[in-house]
């Protein structure tokens, strides 16, 4: 039995230990990664590890060996404290990066667009959650963050457990889980696609329309890792800005990259978005959640707004998926909604888009035609917000759906990826290589 732990905790919490001794004690075969000090970079959103090196990721901090080691396992752990709901920065740093694993092409699986297998065998994953407090609305988005990557990293069972530390059951439940996962004996059931999931969590606090103030001050974080002036991310949030300056209001950028590391960089992107009266989160999805860099800033941002005084009063959301489905941002949406209701900030509503990459960090009136309802979207949520009102269900509905039909979208995708794979000298084949063979595994999979 070959496992491995990616102990995503950052202090010294004795989960990790309880599942090594668990672990020895079943004879199973242990790899342990414990993230914090792996100092894994960000993913760059720059797609590599599919279209120039198949499989790899250019970065050499690890992250290779973590995927080579996953590849081998039976079973797999994710160990996190829980974070809004999601993962810790130092875990979705490396689930962000595991994209290697699956093939740029598309297939439909159960309504829904999803990557398609790079490999023919993948290991079970057990995700273990620590929680404080008994928020139940985090728990939940938690469950389902965890579904969702169960679904994309193709693990053919999976477990969720949720554990507080102050519960003395803790150390049995996550035992059992274990034991279970090494021998196969269980597995949680996948819950159905919930696709109104996304409009309730993009739906502004009723509070905020009663006690609307106009928004002298914006700040907008560029949650993409993407250079300036090349994001799908950063295209959106232009638009919305421009309705939004037009209702008076006076915007500023932050950036991802800004919050790579502690420093002058980072504290001078908080201090834009403490001192601003709402705050707009414009990001792209990153397996099924937020990116690292984001969950960071948020991070950082809600120690220092329980620290000194701010005029912060609201946050809004505007994400973008690389699938055509717009459906897939729900649970990154439920993030952002949890950081703001726990940091006593109003939720003033989300926009969610799918197929981010047709627009690919083009001017959305370069593909006017394609845009056209997202241009509309944006436009009558900028005039809300400005007016400090929420944004509105018709730019919510406006916005998710379809740019183009979601078999058009798979078909041309394909295409594309083929093109972008010759640029680099990759062709068809290479694309979908196996990097990490076993001996008992054929030595490639078609899609």
């Amino acid at each position: 039995m070959k496992l491995v732990i990616l102990d995503g905790t950052t202090s010294n919490l004795p989960v990790a230990a309880h599942l090594l001794s668990v672990a020895a004690g079943a004879g199973a075969e242990v790899r342990y990664f414990p993230l914090v000090e792996s100092r894994l970079a960000p993913c760059l959103g720059d797609f590599e590890c599919w279209i120039k090196t198949p499989g790899l990721c250019r970065t050499q901090d690890g992250i290779n060996d973590i995927m080579q080691a996953l590849h081998a396992a039976d079973l797999v752990v994710f160990l996190t404290p829980i974070v809004f709901g999601g993962y810790s920065v130092e875990l979705k740093k490396a689930v962000d990066r595991l994209i290697g694993m699956v093939q740029p092409f598309f297939h439909d699986r159960d309504g829904l667009t999803r990557h398609v297998a790079r490999y023919r065998r993948y290991a079970r994953l057990l995700f273990i959650g620590v929680r404080q407090g008994t928020d139940e609305a985090a728990a939940d988005t938690f469950r389902e963050l965890t579904a969702g990557n169960a679904i994309n990293l193709l693990a053919p069972s999976f477990q969720t457990r949720i554990v507080a530390l102050d519960d003395a059951r803790w150390a049995g439940e996550t035992e059992a889980a274990l034991l279970a996962g090494l021998h196969d004996t269980a597995s949680d059931p996948l819950p159905p696609i919930d696709r109104a999931a996304l409009f309730r969590a993009c739906e502004p606090d009723s509070r905020l329309d009663s006690a609307a103030l106009p928004v002298k001050t914006v700040a907008v974080l560029i949650g993409s890792a993407r250079p300036k002036g090349s994001s799908t991310s950063e295209s959106l949030a232009r638009a919305l800005i421009a309705d939004v300056e037009k209702g008076g209001a006076e915007v500023s950028l932050v950036f991802a990259s800004q919050f790579i590391k502690p420093g002058r960089m980072a504290d001078a992107a908080l201090s834009t978005m403490l001192n601003a009266d709402l705050l707009v989160i414009s990001a792209p999805l990153y397996v099924d959640g937020l990116p690292a860099l984001v969950t960071r800033a948020l991070e950082w941002l809600a120690q220092r707004l329980g620290q000194e005084p701010h005029a912060l009063r609201a946050v809004a959301g505007l994400l973008n998926s690389g699938y055509p489905e717009a459906v897939h941002n729900r649970i990154a949406m439920r993030l952002l909604r949890n950081f703001a209701r726990e940091s006593g900030l109003g939720w003033a509503g989300g926009l969610a888009l799918g197929g981010g990459e047709i627009i690919h960090g083009r001017p959305l009136t370069a593909v006017r035609w394609l845009a056209r309802r997202p241009i509309r979207a944006l436009r009558l949520a900028g005039q809300a917000l400005a007016a400090g009102q929420g944004i509105p269900e018709a730019a919510i509905q406006l916005m998710a759906r379809p740019l183009v039909p979601s078999w058009l979208f798979r078909l041309v995708a394909r295409v594309r990826w083929l093109r972008h794979g010759r640029r680099h000298g990759v062709d068809g084949q290479a694309l979908v290589a196996q990097t990490f063979v076993t001996l008992a595994e054929p030595e490639k999979v078609g899609d």
